[in-house]
C-alpha cells in the first residue's frame, strides 16, 4: 500500500503510537484519555484545524486519542476515513445523550479533540 502524503519515518511513528493505543484497548484499559508516550509528526492538519500551540509544541493531536484521528486520517482512503468520522461523531453524540451530566466540551478535552475536530475531512493532506 502506498501513502502519497506520509514519509516512511512519520508511517513508522504512526504506526508506533497506534500500537499503544492498541493495546489500551485489548487490555480494557480507559481510552478517552489515554496519553501515549509517542508523539505523532506534526502534520498540516494540526495547523489547517488550528490546533493551539504552547511554544512550537501542539497542545492537542499529539499523543492524545486525537492523534489516532489524525493518523488515520492519513492512513485511510477518503472514503473509509468518512466512514469513520461519522460514525465516531454518532458515538460521541450518544455517549452524551446517556450522559447528560457530561458537557460535550470535557468530553472533548479529555479525547484531545479540537473544537472544530469534524471538519478533518474538508481538508487535503
Amino acid at each position: 500500500m502506498h501513502f502519497h502524503a506520509v514519509s516512511e519515518k512519520e508511517l513508522a511513528q504512526y504506526l508506533k503510537a497506534l500500537t499503544h493505543f492498541r493495546n489500551v484497548c485489548a487490555h480494557n484499559e480507559r481510552l478517552f484519555s489515554f496519553r501515549c508516550r509517542i508523539d505523532i509528526p506534526d502534520t498540516r492538519l494540526h495547523g489547517k484545524l488550528s490546533i493551539p500551540r504552547k511554544g512550537t509544541q501542539y497542545l492537542q493531536g499529539k499523543s492524545d486519542l486525537f492523534a489516532v484521528v489524525i493518523a488515520l486520517r492519513y492512513l485511510l482512503s477518503q472514503k473509509d476515513f468518512s466512514t469513520f468520522r461519522q460514525e465516531l461523531s454518532r458515538l460521541i453524540s450518544t455517549l452524551l445523550k446517556q450522559s447528560p451530566m457530561l458537557p460535550e466540551e470535557r468530553l472533548l478535552t479529555a479525547m484531545g479533540f479540537p473544537g472544530g475536530w469534524k471538519s478533518l475531512t474538508r481538508y487535503r493532506l
